[in-house]
């Protein structure tokens, strides 16, 4: 059995949502795989999947990225139902882009119910300081009002990547409910009585 790996306990399965051309793709391959891409196709979704460690804990993370274009709405809302984290995108490079976070945060509230939202709220392509149209103090003060980490990063670089996933696992245990003990079911000897009567 050498050179298998146990699958980790923990599983989740880790949605990007942003609009289109602010790195989804770039993050989840630089995460993933360890590369920048030059060019990015928009495709429908793109699964990536590794194994990180949080808390001493190897989690396996899901990540779906989604494209961007808005006659997709039914499929994003399927993602957003059903999976355990988010990571929303904007360009610090286009105010747009940071526009556009603030109904899709409403509809995930919208479709998830009173199950709670785990997410973490990033700025992208932190390094193109000369086109930067979004301030920190903004993608700052717009997580404070929806109590979820920040972070600015920069793909190319692999800046604060891997912070972003492990922020998002942190985000899932801490809003995930408690787990319910078992009942103690007693063993044959505790229940077979101490005397018995035979006669």
């Amino acid at each position: 059995m050498e050179g298998l790996l146990l699958r980790p306990a923990k599983c989740y399965r880790v949605v990007l949502l942003g609009s289109v051309a602010v790195g989804k793709t770039a993050l989840a391959t630089q995460f993933a795989c360890g590369r920048f891409p030059e060019r990015c196709e928009p495709s429908v979704e793109e699964l990536f999947s590794k194994v990180i460690e949080v808390n001493r804990t190897p989690a396996l993370l899901e990540i779906v990225d989604t494209v961007g274009a808005e006659h997709l709405v039914t499929l994003k809302d399927l993602y957003i139902r059903n999976s355990d984290g988010f990571v929303v995108l904007y360009s610090v490079c286009s105010e747009a882009s940071f526009q556009a976070v603030r109904p899709l945060r409403e509809r995930m509230g919208r479709l998830r119910g009173s199950r709670a939202v785990p997410l973490v709220l990033v700025g992208t392509k932190a390094d193109l300081d000369a086109e930067r149209q979004v301030l920190t103090a903004q993608g700052r003060a717009l997580a404070r009002e929806w109590r979820c980490p920040f972070l600015e990063v920069t793909a190319k670089s692999k800046m604060m990547v891997d912070r972003v996933f492990t922020q998002v696992v942190r985000e899932m245990e801490a809003l995930a409910p408690p787990v319910q003990q078992a009942p103690r079911i007693p063993n044959a000897l505790e229940m077979w009585p101490a005397e018995r009567f035979i006669g």
